[in-house]
């Protein structure tokens, strides 16, 4: 349904202004003046196309609701004479579509308004972006930021204003060709791949990303001055920094250096696994670290002061970075958001030496890496002058690991959907798809999709009570409730599926095995071990006199065993 139909349509319903006004949807009546409703008016076009474009709907009260709302618009509004009512007040002038309708028997206008080739501001100067349903200022460093993500500016891509390398960073990027199979290109001369990389300008001076890429320290601290990072370790959060560094070497040696800090102070235990397989767990795993690690450095705004200032504890790692997100992005829509780089030409050189993704999926890989991990996905936070990401210290949980990387299918343990989902119902017996459509970041019928592609692979179910509703409530299903053992925070009672099973075979046979358990359920050793565990600790099961460890260690009757 077009916005305009859709939006009286809720009007009509029952529906005010406020309730329907969105990012790309505006409501305004009429004022008493017809040059002071024009500035009105050319005040929201300025502030749409500035950020998407969308839809202006003229002759809707702000607050009243239902069909009282659609005040309609006088005579002396007209489509031409608006047209040109808006032309008039903007900078550069801005010539929009106008289009008349008549609805209840008042006649309202539609503007439709696209999203500007460049930035507009109103007949004062004032220039202005939609955010959510608000017009806020538009400052031209906000300006330069949007600029950078319609691909229209790139800060790394100007001159640097020297020409002068350092051998030792072009021998790392050599290597890192070579480690990448770019072989060809690592054995040319210096000239020539600085050329193919595209750090340098048509008359052979180094841009930007050149001079950070390239460049020794002393150089970039006097042409790039906001440039810098820094690496501090504490023992607890409070306590004074047992380490601590500030550099200003290059982006590909800052990268090297603080991956390497941050692995010498990091937890790290084994865990066997189905197979005889033994994994290697780690508080802080390095391909998340980075991930974030070259996010920070690639992506922040270096038209403003400051370093990139990392925090290593025992209980968390902070990055911060400055600068507020890509224009666009938000910590809520990070992991969907399509890829919006800032400093394209920086980014694009790190992801030929194989240092960042350019497709976006880097934030999407920390993610999954974290997850798979045992432990809980990075938190964003945008203060506006700082971007900072705080993963949670401490060892993941084991039982998640075993039942992500030995319980699932292959194409399910590395979807960032399932991840989530499953991480979600470790503590909260069940989701529906409008909680579920928040956490991985999209549209509640995405997230429905989901759940039922989970469904469908019988990892969750939905509840009889609400399994026809349109977002039904779902849960584990007893052999995930099952796989995951411990790490479900809570535990379901005897009458559930798991429990009926186990009581039934003792009941029948007398005693069971973990192997027996594994059969029943579809899971591995450990999951078995973590359900007899359980079972034990409710005393619905007892191991029998004299058997001590090994597999064929058989549990009976407990002292709470249903009868």
């Amino acid at each position: 349904m077009p916005p305009f139909q859709e939006a009286v349509t809720a009007l009509l319903n029952g529906a005010n202004a406020d309730e329907i006004e969105s990012t790309t949807l505006e409501c305004k009546q009429e004022d008493e003046s017809v040059k002071q409703t024009f500035a009105l008016l050319a005040d929201v076009v300025v502030c749409l196309a500035n950020t998407e474009g969308g839809t202006l709907i003229v002759g809707v009260h702000d607050k009243l609701r239902g069909p009282d709302a659609i005040l309609g618009v006088s005579e002396a509004l007209n489509a031409d004479r608006t047209v040109k009512g808006i032309f008039d007040r903007t900078r550069p002038p801005l010539s929009v579509p106008v289009t008349e309708h008549e609805v209840n028997g008042r006649r309202l206008l539609e503007i439709t308004v696209p999203r500007g080739a460049t930035f507009y501001a109103n007949a004062k100067g004032t220039s202005t972006r939609r955010v959510g349903s608000a017009c806020l200022p538009f400052p031209p460093e906000e300006q330069r930021q949007s600029l950078a993500a319609r691909g229209l500016y790139d800060w790394s891509a100007e001159p640097a204003g020297t020409s002068q390398y350092s051998a030792e960073e072009l021998g790392r990027v050599r290597r890192l060709l070579r480690a990448s199979g770019r072989t060809e290109l690592a054995d040319q001369d210096d000239v020539a791949i600085l050329r193919d990389l595209r750090l340098t300008t048509p008359s052979g001076e180094l841009n930007r990303a050149g001079l950070l890429l390239v460049g020794d320290p002393d150089q970039i601290e006097t042409l790039v001055p906001t440039y810098g990072y820094s690496y501090q370790h504490r023992t607890s959060p409070g306590a004074e920094a047992t380490y601590r560094t500030r550099e200003r070497r290059g982006v590909l040696a800052a990268v090297e250096q603080l991956i390497d800090l941050v692995d010498a102070r990091k937890s790290v235990r084994p865990l066997n696994i189905a197979g005889g397989v033994q994994l290697t767990l780690q508080d802080y795993p390095t391909d998340a670290v980075r991930e974030l690690v070259v996010n920070a450095l690639v992506h922040r705004d270096y038209e403003r002061a400051g370093s990139v200032d990392i925090e290593q504890t025992p209980s968390h790692l902070r990055i911060t970075s400055p600068g507020s997100l890509v224009h666009g992005v938000t910590p809520e829509n990070i992991l969907s958001h399509p890829s919006t780089p800032r400093n394209t030409r920086l980014l694009d050189a790190v992801t030929t030496l194989s240092v960042a993704e350019r497709s976006g999926q880097g934030i999407d890989r920390a993610y999954r890496v974290l997850l798979r991990n045992g432990k809980q996905p990075p938190t964003f936070t945008d203060t506006g002058t700082l971007v900072e990401v705080d993963v949670p210290g401490g060892a993941g949980n084991d039982s998640f690991v075993r039942y992500v990387t030995s319980g699932l299918a292959e194409n399910l343990s590395s979807d960032i959907e399932v991840l989530l989902v499953l991480d979600m119902l470790r503590n909260q017996k069940s989701v529906n798809a409008q909680q579920v459509a928040p956490v991985i970041q999209r549209t509640t019928a995405r997230a429905q999709t989901a759940l039922a592609h989970l469904a469908a692979e019988c990892i969750l179910e939905p509840s009889r009570r609400t399994a026809t509703n349109p977002y039904p409530n779902y849960g584990l299903t007893a052999a995930t409730l099952t796989g995951l053992g411990l790490a479900v925070t809570y535990h379901r009672r005897s009458n559930d599926d798991v429990d009926a099973k186990v009581v039934a075979h003792v009941t029948e046979y007398g005693y069971i095995t973990n192997q027996t358990l594994r059969r029943l359920f579809d899971v591995d050793v450990y999951a078995a071990r973590d359900l007899l565990a359980d079972l034990q600790r409710r005393e619905i099961l007892a191991k029998e006199p004299g058997m001590t460890r090994g597999p064929g260690v058989r549990y009976a009757k407990g002292a709470r065993f249903p009868t």
